[in-house]
């Protein structure tokens, strides 16, 4: 059988009857109900212990938007210009930023996380402090970025700061906590049906701030506050019950789902020793894909390896390559700086299978596949890739 990239499995709503049909006796279906507001609350307990709020969203791209709304909103309007962000993560972010009439700065990311690199965003923030509206940090794939280092940024500067953690919701931080506890600022996740922690649609904004996320709830029920009065811009970013119901469920296995992750991503540390990972850390990550780096001689021959991988009925893709600068409608729209790094992680990621009920013998075989792969373009010595392309397909 072949093995695909990802095989969504969030929890079953055919073993959830009992459920849904208290739902429909309810007769509440959306509208901040009984479900949504208990996950909220439930999130909180388990995963910020006990700090801070959270409100749900029906897509992560929704709570970016409203998010870099909210934060712009606290800037004066003759600043409101860039957002600051990598360009190696998804085009969400820089929609978000677009959608709110900014212009997507981007800086580099560092070598070993692939997150933003710390000196690169300096020279931008002190070259264009005054026009940087927001800056929107990505913590890679679910890595766990310093979350101090942009409360810094946001005492320092006095530019609010909205966490991109779209895969993190199910990564824990050193404390113990999940990822992003105790941050001031927004902190996004998403729920999509392709993540550790996945519903089908989804979102949630986190943040220590609960007034903060008031006036996000607001926002995100068309601008509605006290005495049904429109206050604030907004639109309608609420999520439905049932998504709800699934985020319940999935909440109770999360720990399972991610120990099962992280243990696949072991297996193809272990077997495959010329690719590069990010840093392993004691605590878990909520691993949405298996990220990895192609060594550096052989990244000009990345498609033929995909090319023999395919072919041997294993999927794969390049997550983030393009990365968002270089897509059509991003080149556009965005400021650049120097970005040699990445330039490099983009041309050389692998994206890897990943799902939560893979097996260990299907991780073998796709490691077999990987180092077949890598050994053919060996054998075929330092030619251009598009002979050796030639000699692997005949």
């Amino acid at each position: 059988m072949p093995i695909p990239l990802c095989k969504p499995s969030p929890a079953k709503l055919s073993e959830s009857a009992k459920y849904l049909r208290e739902i429909e006796e309810r007769a509440i279906l959306s509208n901040f109900g009984p479900l949504s507001v208990s996950f909220e609350q439930n999130l909180v307990a388990r995963m910020f212990g006990g700090e801070g709020e959270c409100l749900t969203v029906c897509n992560a791209t929704i709570g970016l938007m409203i998010s870099i709304r909210q934060a712009i909103e606290c800037r004066p309007k003759s600043r409101r210009r860039y957002a600051l962000m990598p360009s190696f993560t998804f085009p969400a972010a820089a929609q978000a930023a677009v959608w709110n009439r900014l212009i997507p700065l981007y800086c580099d990311i560092n070598p070993w996380d692939w997150s933003a690199d710390k000196a690169s965003e300096r020279r931008l923030l002190d070259k264009y402090r005054d026009d940087i509206a927001v800056v929107v940090p990505y913590a890679t794939f679910g890595y766990d970025i310093d979350i101090e280092r942009y409360e810094k940024i946001q005492r320092e500067y006095d530019i609010p700061v909205v966490i991109d953690a779209a895969a993190s919701l199910g990564t824990v931080s050193e404390d113990g906590r999940g990822f992003g506890t105790g941050f001031s600022g927004s902190v996004v996740y998403s729920m999509h049906v392709t993540k550790a922690f996945s519903t089908a649609e989804g979102g949630l904004v986190y943040s220590a701030d609960p007034e903060l996320i008031r006036t996000l709830r607001s926002m995100s029920n068309f601008g509605f506050g006290e005495e049904h009065n429109v206050n604030l811009m907004g639109l309608n970013g609420k999520m439905s019950e049932v998504v709800a119901l699934l985020a319940n469920l999935r909440l109770e296995d999360i720990d399972g789902v991610t120990d099962r992750r992280s243990s696949i991503i072991d297996l193809y540390r272990k077997g495959l020793h010329r690719f590069s990972f990010q840093p392993r850390k004691s605590h878990s990550q909520a691993h949405q894909f298996t990220s990895t780096l192609l060594p550096k001689d052989m990244a000009p021959f990345r498609e033929m390896i995909r090319e023999e991988m395919r072919r041997r009925g294993v999927a794969s893709a390049t997550y983030f390559s393009p990365h968002v600068a270089e897509l059509g409608y991003f080149r556009d729209e965005g400021a650049l700086a120097s970005m040699p790094v990445t330039r490099d992680i983009a041309s050389r990621v692998l994206t890897l299978p990943l799902y939560d009920t893979m097996t260990d013998d299907e991780v073998r075989e796709v490691i077999s596949a990987v180092n077949a792969a890598l050994s053919l373009v060996d054998k075929l010595g330092p030619r251009q890739p598009s002979l050796q392309r030639q000699e692997i397909c005949r």
